[in-house]
Formats: structure tokens, C-alpha cells, sequence
């Protein structure tokens, strides 16, 4: 039987990306998924003449971050990003450029002045306590915040966000999320030096805090986000099955041995679950305690609305967070035109779902936000398309514990978006991948 150098469960962007580092490592890789398709939820497809992607997305990050680093190394076909322009926040007839430094949240109007120092006091001492060590990873936005008088303008603005980086409230999301940002946008983390915090080097990052903008390097790729999976596949070396669905891991001694099938077994030297982390034990007997720590982990699901329209509603290049109805709205034809037939607009409006919830109430709920915003839009709609999905497979939240790569039997490793405290979406399942590598190099 052939011993496989790695086996990977699922073929989601995290499988698939762990298998082409493997792969151009010389190493001899299978690749499971139960699905016929590979790539997970990153799908786009065509439907009445429009091109659709699963959820809205835009690639973060792509300058310097984990998918360009991988990109660079390990892709022979890459992939073509149309640059994002901004981000802006809508609040019912009225829209601002987003804040992304201190300098311009200094001016942001939509949030009272007295909210705004407020604010800047907390996100300066909050950074510098990050960069002494603090974690925060416990600590939610609303504890921060909860007694300082904010004005209820400004706590739906936060909520709005805490919704759109971490898929939970803010009594929920965890400060942690937003120093990871900063973090990124200053190129620091953690303790700036090994005996203490250097002045220069400090004030060196918070002036960085104060003027670098925050999405220079982001973007949307052409022709819709299915054509990362296709420049992964055509990159890798390695053997995929589809439609077979691992129904077991195997171990010896707490050794990973390989995978068994609904038609056959398949041995291993090592496994790699990119499934979901909280569904890892009914395929493999883990210990109590690990267990519990991934069931807590909380799924983030997503409610998106494709619109067609007859004409365009969204005239510039950016995407638009509004803060009532709580939604991610991005014109991705704005992008690329080929993703609409001819003098149409394609736009996704993405709402996360809370935990419970009826279908239809939220598809009418969301509807009726959108013509708040533009009454006369439903004359101009020529295409719907609801999608219910899971964007990230953990949220970012206080009081849930992150597993990473390392699960307690020897040679079976985790990936994907439910493993590490990094950035959101396809970069986080990228950092995840890095992360692997490091572990198992």
C-alpha cells in the first residue's frame, strides 16, 4: 500500500494551499474532500448572465501579507487583484470615507467629537499596553468602553465593525482582533525589545498608528474568487479524490497512521484536518479537555444578497460598511464588468446571521434595510440571489481559545481559519497555512 507523506482532509483554500507548499516540497500528497468541488466556500459561478461569488470578498493584506508571501514562493500561475480603492461607512442618506488611522478618526463627523478623543485615549494606551506584552485577547471591545459615556451613534458604529471584522458584537469581539491591525499596519508585534520598550522605536509606531492608511493593499481578484482555487490547482503536485469523505483518522500508540474512507484506507506518515476544528472529534477520539476547547469554537454565518441592477447605484471604487441595516456592501462589476452582462451592476450585500434565526425573516430583514437606503432600488433590480454561508469557521471572540496547528496525537495537524488570532478570511486561512509550515518543516 502507498505510504502518502501527507494526507490532507478537505480541500477548502487551506487544504489546497498546505498541499502545493507540501507538494513543491517534494513531498507525495493526497488530498481528500467529500464534496465534487474542490475549494471550499471560495466558489464563484455564473447564474442568469452574472458571475457570482460565495459572500462578498476582498483580499487583505496583499503586499507584504501571508497569501502574496505564498503567492511569490510556491505559485506558478497567479492570480490578477484589481486594486480596492476605499472602504466607506453609510449611515442612511449619508456616507464617510473610513477611518483607517488616528489622524483621520480624529475628523471622522459620524462619531460626536467628545467620542472621538475618547476613543484615541483608549487606542493609544491599548497599543502601548499591546506592545509591553498585553494579549487582550479576553478583553471585548465593550469592556473597554461600557463606562465611558459613549454616545449610541458611536456604540452602533462599533458594533458595526466589531460585526464586520469579527462576526460577533462588541460585548463579544475581542480587542485582540483590532491590535492584530495595528499591528500589521505599524510591522509590530509584541514587545518591540527583549528588555523593555525602546522610546524611539515606540513612538516610531504610533506615528505610524497616526498616518499610514489601511487599505492600500487590498483587492479583488479578476474574474471572481474562484480564480485563487484555480491558480492553486494548476500550481500543486498532488493526488486528489473527490466525493470521498474521511469517516475516520488512525491511530497508534496516539500516532496518526492515516485515514479510512467510505471506500478504502489510506496510509500516512502525517494528517492534516482542514475541516471544520469543532466537528475533529467524530472522526478521531480526542482528549476531554482538547474536545471541549473545540466545541466552543463559534462558526460565523453569513446571510448574502447578489443584486443585478439596471443601473448603477455605486459610482466609485471601494466597498461600503453600513451601519443600519449592519451590513458589507461591494460592487465587485466595478472591479471587473465581466462579471455583469453589459450595462448592469452586480453588487453583494452581506449581513452575518445571528445565532438563531428564521431564513426568511432575515432575507426579508435585510431587503427591507437595502430599500431604506435606496427606495426606488427595486424597480431597477434584474437579478437576485440569496446565499447562506460560513465565512469563517471561528469567530474571533473573547473566551474561545484559538487550537492552532497542534492537536494532542502525534503527526495530526489543524489548518484553516478556526486555528489562528490573525486577520480574517482568506488571509487568515493563509497566516494558518504559515503557521503549519513552521510547525511541521
Amino acid at each position: 500500500m502507498t505510504v502518502y507523506d501527507a494526507i490532507i482532509i478537505g480541500a477548502g483554500i487551506s487544504g489546497l494551499l498546505s498541499a502545493l507548499v507540501l507538494s513543491k516540497n517534494e513531498k507525495k500528497v493526497l488530498i481528500l474532500e467529500k464534496q465534487e468541488k474542490l475549494g471550499g466556500i471560495c466558489q464563484s459561478y455564473k447564474i442568469n448572465g452574472y458571475t457570482v461569488d460565495n459572500g462578498p470578498h476582498i483580499i487583505t493584506r496583499l503586499e507584504n501579507g501571508p497569501l502574496r508571501k505564498l503567492i511569490i514562493q510556491y505559485f506558478d500561475v497567479s492570480p490578477d487583484f484589481i486594486y480596492h480603492g476605499e472602504y466607506y461607512v453609510r449611515d442612511k442618506d449619508k456616507y464617510y470615507s473610513f477611518p483607517w488611522n488616528l489622524k483621520s478618526f480624529s475628523t471622522f463627523s459620524l462619531i460626536p467629537r467628545k467620542d472621538r478623543a475618547v476613543i484615541l485615549q483608549i487606542l493609544i494606551s491599548t497599543y502601548g499596553r499591546r506592545l509591553m506584552g498585553e494579549d487582550f485577547l479576553n478583553t471585548s471591545v465593550y469592556d473597554l468602553l461600557e463606562k465611558r459615556n459613549i454616545n449610541k451613534t458611536t456604540m452602533r458604529f462599533v458594533d458595526t465593525l466589531c460585526y464586520f471584522m469579527t462576526g460577533v458584537d462588541s460585548k463579544k469581539a475581542s480587542v485582540a482582533r483590532f491590535l492584530d491591525s495595528l499591528d500589521y499596519k505599524s510591522k509590530s508585534k509584541g514587545i518591540i525589545t527583549i528588555h523593555g520598550i525602546d522610546p524611539q522605536a515606540y513612538l516610531s509606531k504610533i506615528i505610524k498608528l497616526l498616518t499610514k492608511k489601511g487599505a492600500e493593499d487590498q483587492g479583488y481578484p479578476k474574474g471572481g474568487i474562484r480564480t485563487i482555487i484555480n491558480c492553486i490547482v494548476q500550481s500543486l503536485n498532488a493526488e486528489i479524490k473527490t466525493g470521498e469523505e474521511v469517516k475516520e483518522i488512525l491511530i497508534e500508540n496516539n500516532t496518526v497512521i492515516g485515514v479510512k474512507t467510505q471506500k478504502r484506507e489510506y496510509k500516512g506518515k502525517i494528517v492534516i484536518y482542514s475541516g471544520y476544528a469543532s466537528e475533529l472529534p467524530n472522526i478521531v477520539e480526542v482528549p476531554e479537555d482538547y474536545e471541549r476547547e473545540l466545541r466552543k469554537l463559534e462558526k460565523v454565518y453569513t446571510l448574502t444578497l447578489w443584486l443585478g441592477l439596471n443601473k448603477k447605484y455605486f459610482q466609485r471604487r471601494g466597498s461600503e460598511i453600513w451601519i443600519d441595516p449592519k451590513c458589507w456592501v461591494v460592487p465587485v462589476s466595478n472591479y471587473d464588468p465581466d462579471l455583469a452582462p453589459e450595462g448592469k451592476q452586480l453588487v453583494g450585500f452581506g449581513f452575518v446571521l445571528p445565532k438563531e434565526y428564521n431564513l426568511e425573516e432575515e432575507k426579508k430583514k435585510a431587503l427591507d434595510g437595502i430599500k431604506r437606503i435606496f427606495p426606488e432600488i427595486e424597480e431597477d433590480i434584474d437579478f437576485m440571489h440569496w446565499q447562506v454561508l460560513v465565512p469563517e469557521k471561528a469567530a474571533w471572540s473573547i473566551n474561545q481559545k484559538m487550537p492552532g496547528n497542534v492537536t494532542p496525537i502525534k503527526n495530526l495537524y489543524l489548518v484553516g481559519t478556526d486555528t489562528t488570532e490573525k486577520s480574517m478570511g482568506i488571509t487568515r486561512a493563509s497566516y494558518s497555512v504559515l503557521d503549519l509550515m513552521e510547525v511541521i518543516k
